[in-house]
This record gives structure tokens, C-alpha cells and sequence, in this order.
């Protein structure tokens, strides 16, 4: 595109009043100079103008540039949507094949179990505990389950494809962990105790869950049937004497299952002994447990102290037999 620069149109103004320039104008000097004045004024509005439209003419190209750029990047990017839709339905296809195949594949599975696998599902009384149950109120599907045992939950595995009576139609696995209700507890003295052949009382429950023990009488009630395990631990202070003894014991409705004794015969001053016992009970609902000392005739105690809490006893439910509470 051509372009015009002040120079050559200064060079035709000049040309033009060289023409015009005769010796019978010298009369009229002073009246051409006012002229070219004005026509040289004339000149730069002129100039500018085309100055100012040689910049729009510039800034126009500049813009036409950038559509050009822009239309390149349009025509890459619906080159890749097009990429794009062609994989989509590809893998809209490659889904509606897998579909019809799981379809396909589940239809000749469920024909190829007889009819007779599935009986109208009626109800039965109480918990299911077979697959057979399963089978009669309904189960088709083969998979892991919870039934009732002769005691506790048991897990099987049933194979809805085979016959009730099939080798295989049921799989034992294991037992699995319910519970009607969560029982623990530990509970602590903060001071001396030594009655003898009483159950030792408690001061403080660090945990009481089913509120299944009695700080005050120091007696555990079961408040369901089944395994219970119970800790004792606690510190027995030794009065000095030739010989001196005490023990801890367990006892269960009133009958001793077993304790620790702990003995001095030397006569130290004053010796301070330990003594700990574990204990795993199967237990009935009401069954009453405690802990219980004897000092054998000597002077000697559970020693504690307020901010030590030697004496500990902790019991929580092991296992529970769900049957007996249902």
C-alpha cells in the first residue's frame, strides 16, 4: 500500500506556485504570499490528515493480522474437537458392547440353574440359619452372609447355582462379633483397704460401659451371657513381723475361682509387695463377680494413696452367645 510523505506533496505545492509565478504578477505579491500562506497552513491540515489515516490504515492491517491468527487457531481447534467426538464414540460404542455382553453373560448364568433353585420365597420363623433359610425367603444371589448359630453369629458362604443338597451349597467361615450391647469397665481406690472376706469396694470409674459394675458394693454384674475377661492388680503392704501374707482372690456367686498371695517371712521393715491376676469366665446373665483379700491373720493391707491408685480392676465382654439374647 502506497503511502504519501510530507517531502513530495511539499514539492508539488512549490511546483504549482512556480507556475503561477510571472512578472506581470509582481503587482500582486503581498496577495500571493497571503495565498501561499494560507496554502501552506492548508498543506499541514492536509499532511496531518493524511498522517492520521496512514496510522488507521496501519492500526486496520495490524487487526487483519490477528483475525488471520485467529481463524488459523479456530480451524486446530475444531480439528481436535473433531479428534475428540471420534474417540467418544468410540468409547460409547466399545461400553454398549461391554454392556450386552454382561447382559448376554448373565442371562446364560441365570439359565443354566434350574427352576427348581427357585422356590417361592415364604417366611420363616426367626433368624435364617443356613442357606437354606436364605433359599426360602428368597436369596437367588451366591454371596457371603451372616446367620444365626447354636450360639453366636456365624459368616457362610452360599453357591445359590447348586441344589440345597448339592456338596458345596454351603461353606462355613467363621464367627462374626456381635454384641446386643458394649460391656467394660476399669475402676480404682484412692486409699488403704483391709477387710478382710468382703468384695473390695471402689472409689472411681475411669470407665463404666453398661454400668455393669457397682463402685460401692465392688461387685460385677453380667448383663449378658458369654466370655468376660477380668484383670486385678494392686499393691499389698507387709506389716514387719516374722511372718506376714495376704492374698487377692476372685470369687464368682460366692465361689473362689482363684487369686495371688504374696508372703514375707525374713520380717523387713515395712515391705511393699505386687500382686496382679488374670481371668477369662464364661458367664451367664446375673452372675456376679468380685475380688476379695486376706491377710491370714497378719496386719497387712492394700496399700494406696489418693493420688496413686495402686489398686486396679478392669473386666470387659470377650465374646457374647447373641442366641440367649433374643
Amino acid at each position: 500500500m502506497a503511502h504519501f510523505s510530507v517531502a513530495s506533496l511539499t514539492q508539488v505545492v512549490l511546483l504549482l506556485i512556480f507556475i503561477c509565478w510571472t512578472p506581470s504578477s509582481t503587482g500582486a505579491a503581498f496577495s500571493l504570499e497571503e495565498e501561499f500562506l494560507q496554502l501552506k497552513i492548508q498543506m499541514k491540515q492536509v499532511v496531518k490528515s493524511f498522517e492520521a489515516k496512514d496510522e488507521q490504515l496501519k492500526s486496520l492491517e495490524n487487526k487483519v493480522e490477528q483475525l488471520k491468527s485467529l481463524e488459523s487457531t479456530a480451524i486446530e481447534l475444531q480439528a481436535k474437537v473433531t479428534v475428540l467426538e471420534a474417540k467418544v464414540e468410540q468409547q460409547d460404542s466399545l461400553l454398549t458392547s461391554l454392556l450386552r455382553e454382561k447382559n448376554e453373560c448373565t442371562a446364560e448364568a441365570t439359565d443354566s440353574i434350574p427352576i427348581s433353585n427357585y422356590p417361592s420365597a415364604v417366611a420363616i420363623p426367626g433368624i435364617p440359619s443356613s442357606c437354606a433359610d436364605l433359599r426360602e425367603i428368597g436369596h437367588i444371589w451366591s454371596g457371603i452372609f451372616s446367620v444365626m448359630g447354636s450360639a453366636k453369629m456365624e459368616s457362610v458362604y452360599c453357591n445359590f447355582t447348586l441344589l440345597t443338597d448339592d456338596a458345596g451349597f454351603q461353606k462355613w467361615i467363621g464367627y462374626v462379633d456381635v454384641k446386643s450391647a458394649p460391656v467394660y469397665f476399669y475402676v480404682q481406690r484412692n486409699s488403704n483397704f483391709g477387710t478382710e472376706n468382703i468384695p473390695i469396694p471402689f472409689d472411681l470409674a475411669l470407665v463404666n460401659e453398661g454400668n455393669a459394675m457397682d463402685l460401692t458394693s465392688g461387685i460385677f454384674t453380667a448383663p449378658a451371657q458369654g466370655i468376660y475377661f477380668f484383670s486385678f492388680a494392686g499393691v499389698a503392704r507387709l506389716y514387719a513381723s516374722s511372718y506376714a501374707e495376704l492374698t487377692a482372690d476372685l470369687y464368682l456367686n460366692g465361689n473362689l475361682i482363684g487369686g495371688i498371695l504374696v508372703r514375707d517371712t525374713v520380717g523387713s521393715a515395712d515391705p511393699l509387695s505386687p500382686l496382679s491376676f488374670q481371668s477369662t469366665l464364661n458367664l451367664k446373665t446375673g452372675d456376679r463377680v468380685w475380688v476379695q483379700m486376706n491377710s491370714g491373720g497378719t496386719p497387712s493391707f492394700l496399700s494406696d494413696y489418693t493420688s496413686y491408685h495402686h489398686t486396679h480392676f478392669t473386666g470387659f465382654m470377650l465374646e457374647e452367645e447373641i442366641v440367649a439374647s433374643l
